[in-house]
């Protein structure tokens, strides 16, 4: 049982640092492991970039199935989604979706991100 727990805990530390905002560079282990940067390239929504990265915790994954993207030192220009209206800041995302419906409300232009 105590594996199991290891490896719970390493998947949680490792879903934490992909979705991080962080521009750390992760040199070689950026070929080996999904990183911040590989993973920011699966939420960019520049239609030449959609549908990549889908591995969770290795991009090999990714390169078996023609779905690898990461250009050297490159991060994507803009990510979200395209449909999707949020405000910016932590506070204001936080409280956004007990007041309103974010399928309806217009709180930002998409130009914005």
């Amino acid at each position: 049982m105590s594996v199991f727990y290891a490896y719970v805990a390493i998947v949680a530390l490792q879903a934490v640092a992909a979705h991080a905002n962080t521009r750390i560079p992760f040199g070689w282990l950026k070929f080996v492991f999904v990183t911040p940067q590989y993973h920011h390239w699966h939420h960019s929504i520049e239609p030449d970039f959609q549908n990549v990265n889908f591995a969770i915790h290795f991009p090999l994954i990714d390169k078996l199935f023609g779905t690898y993207h990461l250009p050297n030192d490159q991060w994507p220009k803009k990510m979200g989604l395209e449909e999707e209206r949020f405000p910016k800041g932590y506070v204001r995302q936080l409280v956004y979706p007990f007041w309103n419906d974010p399928k309806t409300a217009n709180v930002m232009d998409p130009s914005e991100r």
